[in-house]
């Protein structure tokens, strides 16, 4: 949980870098299909078998809703939508997991999401929205922006508890190669009637990151995602999604030297202290529970 809230803190870094000399459909079919090599190395060499039925059916539509589509949103919306505002917008993830949980899941075990854990997401979301509070503005362009990472936001979180059960007998590097390999075959598609015209203008700084993309946030990052997926509940992973601004906020104190207001710091209090109420919500359920029925 800890290194992927730190890849994941560091990815918006990476993607700015990327896009202002990159096209950005370009660059995200690039980012996934790297990463599928890599994935498809290791898989060689493991050995590891090859999904059937539900699983293979499953990893073929995740990576349209996992990863093209919310990918193609996300880049876009971000040529016209502030880091912050973006970040606090998937800060809203857990939520709309949450919302979706009861609906889609078809584990009655897992449709349950205790009410401890609603609290704690309401609350941390607000505490990002403090931490973020001086560094978003509004105009037409970040509202179209917004409802486009909304939209991005909404199909990871129903993907998310999709995968829970779907790719329950499938192996992460698995599910995970086959949908960078096709996510990135149609974002490239994407990008070549869309961004043709467009050139790239590689630099080492580019270059570097795009390696950070591939490797540390998608070969490695997605895979400790579905390894995650399989052992705990849609809604308490996607909380990571509040500490990921904090993550690049104290990256840019640290390598930019930015300042650092009081309301960051009481906002990442109350975020951090939502997400061990998040993630120990399940436990006290059941403890509650078992303590009626000694009774």
């Amino acid at each position: 949980m800890i290194a992927l809230a730190l890849i994941w803190g560091s990815t918006w870094m990476a993607i700015r870098v990327l896009v202002t000399v990159v096209p950005p459909l370009r660059s995200a079919s690039l980012r996934f299909l790297l990463a599928a090599v890599i994935l498809l190395l290791v898989i060689r060499i493991q050995r590891i078998p090859w999904p059937t039925g539900r699983g293979l059916h499953a990893a073929i539509l995740l990576s349209l809703t996992m990863i093209a589509v919310p990918s193609a949103l996300t880049f876009w919306s971000e040529q016209r939508l502030s880091s912050g505002l973006t970040a606090l917008i998937f800060g809203a993830m857990p939520l709309f997991t949450a919302i979706l949980t009861p609906w889609m899941a078809q584990d009655m075990e897992s449709r349950r999401v205790p009410r401890g854990a609603w609290q704690a997401m309401i609350a941390g979301l607000g505490g990002l929205g403090f931490v973020l509070s001086g560094a978003i503005s509004t105009s037409f362009w970040q509202a179209l922006g917004a409802f486009g990472v909304l939209l991005a936001v909404l199909l990871y979180a129903g993907s998310s508890v999709y995968a829970k059960e779907a790719l329950a007998g499938v192996h992460p590097f698995v599910s995970t190669s086959i949908q960078f390999f096709l996510g990135g075959l149609w974002l490239g598609l994407a990008s070549m009637a869309a961004e043709c015209a467009r050139p790239s203008a590689w630099s080492t700084q580019s270059m570097i990151a795009l390696l950070f993309l591939s490797v540390f946030s998608s070969a490695l990052s997605f895979t400790l995602y579905y390894w995650l997926l399989q052992r705990i509940e849609p809604y308490q992973i996607t909380s990571l999604q509040l500490v990921v601004p904090l993550i690049a906020v104290a990256e840019g104190a640290f390598f930019m030297h930015e300042r650092v207001p009081w309301t960051m710091l009481v906002g990442a209090a109350l975020v951090l202290g939502s997400i061990v109420i998040i993630m120990r919500s399940k436990r006290a359920d059941e403890q509650a529970i078992a303590l009626q029925l000694d009774r």
